[in-house]
């Protein structure tokens, strides 16, 4: 049985299949979650087993440092030195 294709859910044939992030597509069918553009698997990028263009990727956000006294005493120190 052919499986179906990760986007249009419709059925993949052989000549039509590509496999990419443990899904089956139709190779028009794999393009950027965001804008669309067509894709190859040369051009992608997956992020949770969904592909991206290379614009559109997701990227890591900074996280937040928890301030530590170590921490507070260098800022501390760093805007006494900046106001001398």
């Amino acid at each position: 049985m052919n499986p179906k294709c990760a986007r249009c859910e419709k059925t993949v044939y052989p000549m039509e299949k590509l496999n990419c992030l443990d899904k089956y597509w139709h190779k028009g069918c794999f393009n950027c979650e965001e804008c669309r553009m067509t894709l190859n698997m040369k051009n992608y990028k997956g992020f949770n087993k969904k592909p991206y263009c290379n614009a559109h990727y997701p990227q890591s956000k900074p996280t937040v440092v928890s301030e530590t006294p170590e921490i507070a005493r260098v800022m501390q120190q760093s805007q006494q030195q900046s106001l001398s």
